[in-house]
C-alpha cells in the first residue's frame, strides 16, 4: 500500500461534505475529471459531487437515457473500464457515445458502490484522451468505493429520514443490537458497518430496522462474502 493511497483512504473515510469527496481521488488518480453519483435499482439518479462541469454532463447524459457505464457499473457490480470511448462506445451505449461525440472525453472508468446488497451509485472518472488504468489503480479505486459507499449511504438515510432510526423502543434497540452483533460474527464488520448494513437493508426493503433485526435474530436472512461482495444467503 502506497503512502499516498493510504492519505488518500484515510481522508475519505472521515469525509463530512459532498465538496470533499472529489480531491482525494483526484490526488491518487491524475485524470481530468471525478464524480460521485447515485443511481440503481433503490436510489434515484443524482450528482452529489463532480470536479467539473464535463464531467457533470457526462453523468446527466446517462441518467436521460438510462444507458452507459456508471449503469453498466452498478449493474454488474464490476469496474467499467473504457480508455477509448468514442471509439469502441458504440456498441455498448450507442445513444450515450453519440451524446459526447462533440465533448473533450477520450477514456471513462466507473466503479460501483454498494453497501450490502444494495446498489449505492458509481464513482466515474473520465480523461480528455484516450488512456488505461493499470491493475494497481483499478484496484486501488475498488479500495477506495468502500468508503465512498458508506458515505453515500450515509447520506442518503439522514435525507430520507428513515422511520424507526430514531426514538425506538428500548425492547427494539436491544434487539438491532444483538442484530449488528450477528452481523459482525459473519461478515467480520467494524460495528458501526455492521449498524450500517441493517439500515441499508431496511431502505432498500422500505421496511423498519427492526423488523429487519429480527429476521437476522431468526435466521430468516443472513449475510456471505463473495469475491469480497457481501450478498444476502436467501
Amino acid at each position: 500500500m502506497s503512502d499516498t493511497f493510504a492519505i488518500v483512504y484515510s481522508a475519505l473515510d472521515r469525509v463530512d461534505e459532498d465538496d470533499q469527496l472529489v480531491e482525494p481521488i483526484l490526488r491518487l488518480m491524475p485524470l481530468s475529471g471525478v464524480s460521485i453519483a447515485t443511481l440503481g435499482d433503490t436510489l434515484s439518479p443524482e450528482t452529489i459531487a463532480a470536479s467539473d462541469e464535463q464531467i457533470a454532463l457526462i453523468d446527466e447524459l446517462q441518467f436521460d437515457l438510462s444507458e452507459g457505464p456508471c449503469w453498466d457499473a452498478v449493474g454488474s457490480g464490476r469496474p467499467v473500464l473504457e480508455e477509448a470511448v468514442k471509439r469502441n462506445g458504440y456498441d455498448s451505449w450507442p445513444s450515450f457515445t453519440e451524446a459526447i461525440r462533440d465533448h473533450a472525453v477520450g477514456s471513462i472508468f466507473a466503479f460501483p458502490l454498494r453497501v450490502g446488497p444494495l446498489q449505492v451509485g458509481a464513482v466515474e472518472l473520465y480523461d480528455t484522451e484516450e488512456r488505461t488504468l493499470d491493475a494497481q489503480a483499478v484496484g486501488d479505486m475498488m479500495s477506495l468505493t468502500r468508503p465512498l459507499s458508506r458515505y453515500v449511504l450515509r447520506r442518503t438515510l439522514e435525507l430520507a429520514s428513515l422511520p424507526d432510526t430514531t426514538q425506538l423502543k428500548p425492547h427494539a434497540r436491544r434487539r438491532i443490537h444483538q442484530a449488528t452483533g450477528f452481523v459482525i460474527a459473519q461478515l467480520g464488520l467494524t460495528p458501526d458497518d455492521a449498524h450500517l448494513l441493517i439500515q441499508a437493508q431496511a431502505f432498500a426493503q422500505n421496511r423498519s430496522m427492526s423488523d429487519v433485526a429480527e429476521d437476522i435474530l431468526e435466521r430468516r436472512t443472513g449475510y456471505v462474502l463473495h469475491d469480497d461482495t457481501i450478498e444476502d444467503e436467501r
